[in-house]
Order: C-alpha cells, then structure tokens, then sequence
C-alpha cells in the first residue's frame, strides 16, 4: 500500500464525467460558518454532519456501505462493450465520481475573525487480487473568491493507489487529504472538491475500493475580540444581597454614634 500521485494523470481524471448536475438549494450552518451548495450533486456522499469545534467547522460525510465504491471483476471474457458499468471483462475499468461546489461564509460573531485554511479528507478500504489489478483513489481542491473567480491558492491534487499480485491479496484501509491555506482577511470562498474511485481487473483478477468517510474542514482566526462571558444570574443576586447589607450596616453605625 503506497500513495503514487502520478498513476492517475490529473488532466485525464479532470476530464472524466464531470458535468454538474444541477445543485438542489441545501445550506448547513454553525454558528461561526454558513455551508451553501453552489454546483453539483452530493449523491452517494449522503449528507453532511456540521461539527464545531475551537478552531473552525467540519462538514463529515457517512457514505452508506457499498455506495460510493468501484468494483471490478476478471472474468475471463471479452469485454463486451456494453457500457454498463459492472466490471465484467477483461481490461475494463469501473469508476466512481463526485464533484461539487461549495460556498463557505463566516459570520460577524467575532470581529475580524476570518478563514485560514481548507482541507477535504477522505479514507475507506480496498481489496486487489491477481497481478495486473489496480484500484486508485483521487481528490482535488480548488478554491476561489466568489466575486471575482479567481483562484486562492493552487489546486491540490492527491492519489492513493495499489496494486495486485500473483501470491495473494493485497488490501486494508487507504486514506489521503488534499488542503490548501487562505489569504489573510477572507471570509467568504467557493470551493470545488472533485473525487474518484476506480478499480481495474483483468481475467482472473479482482479490484474493489470503497470511501467510507469525507470531512471538509474550514479554520478560523480567533478574531481580534473575545466573546464577553455571560454572568451567571446568582451573581447578581448576590452582589444585590450584599449591597442591602452594606446598607443595613450603615444605618446601625448611624445609630450607635447617634
């Protein structure tokens, strides 16, 4: 098991089925962080669980088992080019594909708090069989101004890959993390997060990978205030009890010299 960030070209893997779908009106929100889907389709991603922490929001996603995963199976044939999808064949390839928009904006809680860094992580488990066989894990992200379409940063392109052999199976968990920082003084970005699984078997062979978890994580700044802390009411009633005994004390001292 071994990461090779070359094995899938990212100009090639860009280019496969990625046409948007168009976006249905989902928002997530914390209470430092605003999540609108832009553009495409979370489809077998499912939807996200917001998490908030002290450092900034995560959006983790639970795919349900077996639906977001590539599987490919030797069978010893010819492919029979019928485009289904199913694996069966020799040389044929079975993909799985993602691709979405996302808008993120910081609220005012805080002044001058701001985003610093973008990060999409993602893990699941694999199995491959029989020398010839590969299964393949890519992310992108990209991230840009929403007013001007401009790029923050490069895109970051990560690839898990493995592959396998004559003697035996080779399989476990697979994980990678594509990230990016953010401009001093941003506080509302679109990032585009493209993902794909693919598994290839020749006769004989057998490929299969699955994504079991993705979390996108945006940090905040701490800000340039700090949130008052709220005082307890019983603090109050204490501070009036004492005030009516000073009170009380007085008049008695008044009396006394009198």
């Amino acid at each position: 098991m071994f990461k090779l960030k070359t094995f899938i070209p990212p100009a090639a893997v860009l280019s496969l089925g990625l046409a948007w779908a168009p976006a249905h009106a989902q928002t997530w929100t914390s209470d430092i962080i605003d999540f609108t889907l832009v553009e495409g389709d979370l489809g077998a991603l499912g939807d996200p669980e917001v998490v908030r922490d002290d450092t900034g929001v995560s959006l983790n996603f639970n795919p349900g088992p077996l639906t977001f995963d590539a599987l490919s199976v030797g069978a010893g044939q010819a492919d029979n080019g019928n485009g289904n999808g199913n694996g069966n064949g020799i040389g044929q390839v079975d993909t799985e594909i993602a691709g979405f928009t996302i808008r993120a904006t910081v609220k005012p809680v805080i002044p001058d708090q701001t985003i610093t860094d973008v990060s999409w992580s993602q893990n699941g488990v694999y199995q491959v069989t029989g020398d010839g066989s590969w299964v393949s894990a890519f992310s992108s992200l990209r991230i840009v101004d929403p007013e001007t379409h401009q790029s923050i940063g490069d895109t970051q392109a990560e690839t898990f890959s493995a592959f396998g052999a004559d003697d035996g199976t080779n399989g476990g968990p697979w994980d990678l993390t594509a990230s990016n920082s953010v401009a001093a003084d941003t506080v509302e970005i679109e990032l585009t997060i493209k993902d794909i699984l693919a598994a290839y078997a020749p006769a004989d062979g057998f490929a299969w990978i699955e994504k079991d978890f993705g979390s996108l994580r945006i940090d905040v700044s701490p800000g340039g205030a700090v949130a008052p802390i709220p005082v307890p009411a019983s603090v109050w009633l204490l501070g009036s009890a004492l005030s009516g005994l000073i009170m009380i004390g007085r008049r008695h001292l008044g009396t006394a010299s009198a």
